[in-house]
């Protein structure tokens, strides 16, 4: 029988990890923030070769900034319910044009409690691909051909399609809720109001069709970061019929990704994905020591703990779509047996 998970915590929240670090977190978005700002004014000035190279660094930022709103949409970010939500609909519905509560659904609720379960968690099925025979055998005729004859060459190409895949999923989300005009819809919505008005329709009105181009440039290098962080935390592990209901499935469904410090702070604690798993309320400043704790305690108490170079995860991760159409998901008893057999 594993440890309880209470002690972890108890030693975590002795160690300060549990305290926000709201400052530096307000910091680190001023500082991304800016740089956004400068590489648009860049792209201005210096017009289309300039746009080959801030275009790209636009989008690293931008995505550093989407990040930012997922800690607080984790209510990880302030003590305060108020400032959670600023950092949330800033960073996701008013910047990125991703509505916050689909986002909510999608990732808090759904993959958070169900991760890499088969038919449960979305972030393994990104349309039109899957991640296992049950799910390819549940797909239309016209999307088992796509993915029989192109998943294995256009992962990582549709990938610049992301970003505009959540927004419309985002907007459906809004158009088929249940509870419109609610306080959370309003904002929901207005937010994505100012995110294509301040994005596509005035600086189309000012600049022309070039200001479209711009915008469809960026956020598709977003789409391509976005893969690239949430992919090999994932994709690559065991993928599961049906979960335990306990602390454990989140260890045996997530790894860390060992980075560099300097790319490191692009991911906003993303890289630390299993404790971020067990604690999503750790901020992503505390997540580093929170994750040396963590993995001492862990092999103390002989529990698995997944952790690899990030250029092995995201090998891993490529290995595995290639071909997760063919591959059946493991019974969740079986993985459990493999993974203790491991430690």
């Amino acid at each position: 029988m594993a440890a309880e998970l209470g002690s972890l915590r108890a030693e975590l929240k002795l160690a300060g990890m549990f305290e926000p670090r709201e400052l530096r977190t307000w910091g680190k978005l001023a500082f991304l923030s800016a740089t956004v700002a400068a590489c648009l004014v860049g792209i201005v000035e210096l017009g289309f070769y300039g746009a080959l190279f801030l275009v790209p660094i636009a989008a690293v930022f931008g995505t550093a900034i989407a990040m930012c709103g997922h800690e607080g949409s984790h209510k990880s970010f302030s003590r305060s319910p108020f400032r959670n939500a600023l950092l949330t609909y800033f960073a996701f519905p008013m910047f990125s044009g991703l509505g916050a509560m689909y986002w909510h659904n999608k990732h808090d609720r759904l993959h958070h409690g169900h991760p890499n379960v088969e038919g449960l968690d979305p972030d393994i099925k990104p349309f039109p691909f899957v991640s296992s025979a049950g799910e390819h055998e549940r797909c239309t005729p016209g999307q088992r051909w796509f993915q029989r004859n192109f998943q294995k060459h256009l992962f990582w190409p549709m990938s610049t399609l992301m970003s505009f895949g959540m927004r419309r999923s985002s907007i459906l989300y809004l158009v088929h809720h249940d509870n419109k005009w609610s306080k959370p819809w309003l904002l929901d919505a207005g937010s994505m109001v100012v995110h294509y008005v301040g994005w596509l329709v005035i600086p189309t009105l000012i600049w022309g069709p070039i200001a479209i181009a711009v915008y469809a440039s960026i956020w598709a290098f977003v789409g391509v970061f976005l893969a690239l962080i949430f992919s090999p935390a994932h994709i690559g592990l065991p993928v599961t019929q049906g979960q335990h209901h306990d602390w454990l499935h989140q260890l045996e469904t997530t790894r860390n990704l060992q980075l560099p410090k300097v790319i490191s702070f692009f991911f906003i604690g993303l890289d630390r994905q299993v404790e971020h798993h067990l604690f999503p309320k750790i901020g992503h400043a505390n997540l580093h020591q929170a994750a040396a704790m963590t993995q001492a305690w862990c092999e103390k108490h002989n529990v698995v703990y997944q952790t690899e170079p990030y250029l092995h995860a995201l090998a891993d991760a490529r290995q595995f779509i290639a071909n997760a159409w063919t591959r059946h998901a493991i019974p969740y008893q079986e993985v459990r047996q493999l993974l203790l057999d491991a430690v």
